[in-house]
């Protein structure tokens, strides 16, 4: 009776590691980058993507990193550092 519940329990055990390791196995996408030369900083706000760049300032995607546009209005300094989000407002470091 106990070699029957210790190889139950093996199995279940097998199964669960199964499920676990494949949940952590990602799959990844390749996606158009933005334009903007090397990437220095990234920020998540929700569903958009948020990517600093070194020379040609920040580009924003709303659709996973399929396209991305510049959204420079006001950024005199295009290098930037760093990106922090807040509520709806982004703070880009240059």
């Amino acid at each position: 009776m106990k070699t029957n519940s210790m190889k139950n329990f093996f199995y279940l055990f097998a199964i669960i590691i199964v499920i676990f390791y494949s949940s952590l196995n990602a799959q990844w996408t390749q996606t158009n980058l933005p334009s903007g030369g090397p990437i220095t900083c990234f920020a998540v706000s929700g569903s958009d993507l948020f990517a600093g760049t070194q020379d040609e300032g920040v580009y924003l995607s709303t659709n996973d990193g399929t396209s991305w546009q510049a959204i420079n209005n006001g950024l005199t300094d295009k290098n930037v550092t760093s990106l922090s989000i807040s509520d709806s407002n982004i703070f880009v470091g240059t």
